[in-house]
């Protein structure tokens, strides 16, 4: 197989399919990949492929497999998702960011004033989801259609499976659903999974950076949220309450982008937290201060658990929460001064409360029958497709509201989704990925241990150290993935089945840049030539290992 003419050309029929995240659409792109690997009359060849449809799912969208049985039970997982956020960043050229072709005559345009790119202008193949990741999931497809050609002549050594996952851009339904997929495939065909290869790209981390990359495991991330409850008043008379955007802007302005609150191991730093929304809960202009706004922060982990993350950020709400007090308290006096009135002010008090001591504190007063009640009228008033970072903050709020408590307060909560980050593990693919590595000098290769970026390889490895208690307990939309019948907008995470199946996963994928950006490209030379061809070498340092 010509490696670079193949990759490219599934990489251009991929891209051309709008395959937002989370829609419809996402099906589009699951049927032409299916139609891909059938592409030649080769169909028959695979032991088994189709669609896997995800359970339970609003928009019906499906996961593609293809799966080659080999001579022994030990299986290799090539794994990439095929959904892309939207398009509308690439603003009055958005009629073009399905088109690599017609992009490729606006390459000054989508570049940032200044931005440089690696090698020729001409190696980088611009489009929404060129880089992020249907290019990864062509070299995918082009490496099972090349080992469903070998079978025709002899047996592979061990077997190979192929998934291909919706929603990864959103909350990951896909993966979810193929941890079901892969704990019954285990049980059904007697597999034992040697891991799991993902091909999600990965992107320089300097300016000319001559390293290519691959990741032994990846980042966790978790949604803390923040109700940020005022006091109501008039605008006119401001120090009769307190403005809740206010509160929110303090907390915001000390957790948001603050390297105090990056997580470190293994010699790697994750990026500083990022809020991903914020508002206050008014609906219409008047003249009252907002009472109650809210908003949620991207954390990233590599060693935190959530019970630490979120006494580190209590620890710091409750000091922002104070200083802002005692500053109001301070531009009151001065005011009063200043007007001529007396300077006597009342000190102001406020309380930073988990989820979970909230609902604690209701269920003393109103009992846990009358609470859980209140609270399913509540959830079922809400629409089945509401977002669940809505739902959850609906749910906080009639709780709250329950509480009778008064505000200044701030009602810390998780929302959903939860990354788990995965270290690194040894065992037969690890080797296999080292051997490559050190074969290949010349490709400036360079191994990892946490892919900083969010991927579906999150959940398919679990600690079974880690205690995630905290999570579920502040969690307002959790249902444990046991409990029947699954209720419309919660959240849950098959656990006990990613513990199971605990697989060694590595990120081995394109080169890329401007992922979730209108420069979005990746890099052909390597990501269509030499990375197949290398990932079909760990093939055969696999096959080495188990003779």
């Amino acid at each position: 197989m010509n490696w670079f003419t193949y990759i490219k050309a599934a990489t251009e029929r991929l891209v051309a399919i709008r395959g937002i995240s989370p829609s419809e659409e996402e099906n589009l792109v699951a049927s032409k990949i299916l139609e891909l690997l059938y592409e030649d009359g080769i169909e028959a060849l695979y032991t088994a492929s189709g669609f896997d449809p995800i359970a339970n799912d609003p928009y019906g969208r499906k996961n593609v497999y293809a799966f080659l049985r080999g001579q022994r039970a030990e299986t290799l997982i090539l794994l990439g998702h095929f959904d892309t956020v939207d398009t509308a960043d690439y603003g009055d050229l958005e009629s073009l960011s399905l088109d690599p072709g017609a992009l490729a005559l606006h390459i000054d345009e989508l570049l940032a004033p200044g931005t440089r790119l690696e090698g020729e202008r001409s190696n980088w193949l611009f489009g929404r989801g060129a880089g992020d990741m249907k290019s990864g999931v062509a070299v995918n497809i082009a490496l099972m259609r090349h080992l469903a050609e070998r079978s025709r002549s002899e047996a592979l050594p061990f077997s190979v499976l192929l998934i291909a996952t919706a929603d990864e851009e959103n909350e990951s339904a896909g993966v979810l659903q193929a941890v079901h997929f892969l704990t019954r495939w285990r049980e059904e065909r007697q597999l034992h999974y040697l891991g799991v290869l993902n091909t999600d790209y990965a992107s320089a981390l300097y300016p000319g950076d001559p390293h290519r990359y691959i990741y032994a495991g990846t980042v966790g991330k978790l949604l803390p949220s923040f109700l940020c409850i005022g006091r109501e008043s008039h605008v006119g008379a401001p120090f009769g309450g307190l403005d809740a955007n206010l509160l929110a802007a303090e907390l915001i302005r000390d957790f948001s982008m603050n390297d105090a609150l990056s997580d470190s191991g293994k010699g790697q730093t994750t990026v500083p937290p990022v809020t991903l929304h914020s508002t206050d809960l008014k609906q219409q202009y008047d003249v009252q201060l907002p009472f109650a706004a809210y908003f949620y922060l991207n954390v990233l982990t590599l060693t935190s658990s959530p019970a630490e993350l979120l006494q580190r950020l209590r620890e710091r709400s409750e000091l922002i929460l104070e200083q802002l007090l005692r500053r109001v308290e301070d531009t009151e006096r001065r005011w009063r001064r200043a007007t001529g009135l007396p300077d006597e002010v009342e000190a102001r008090k406020g309380c930073v409360l988990s989820y979970a001591e909230l609902y604690a504190d209701v269920v003393a007063q109103l009992g846990e029958e009358s609470v859980h009640e209140e609270l399913e009228q509540t959830w079922q008033k809400l629409p089945v497709r509401l977002d669940k970072r809505e739902r959850s903050l609906q749910l906080v709020r009639r709780l709250w509201s329950l509480s009778r408590r008064r505000g200044p307060a701030v009602v810390i909560y998780y929302a959903p989704p939860y990354y788990p980050h995965v270290p690194e593990s040894e065992g037969l693919l690890a080797e296999a990925v080292r051997a490559v590595v050190e074969a290949h000098p010349e490709q400036h290769l360079i191994q990892r241990e946490f892919f900083p970026l969010l991927s579906d390889i999150s959940y398919l490895q679990l600690d079974a150290n880690m205690d995630i208690a905290a999570l579920t307990a502040n969690m307002p939309v959790w249902q444990d993935a046991e409990e029947e019948p699954s209720r419309p907008g919660a959240y849950s995470l098959p656990l006990s089945l990613i513990q199971q199946l605990q697989l060694p996963v590595f990120n081995w994928g394109v080169h890329g840049r401007g992922a979730h950006q209108r420069d979005e490209a990746v890099q052909m030379p390597y990501s269509f030539e030499v990375l197949p061809q290398l990932l079909a070498e760990v093939f055969q340092a696999l096959e080495e290992r188990l003779r």
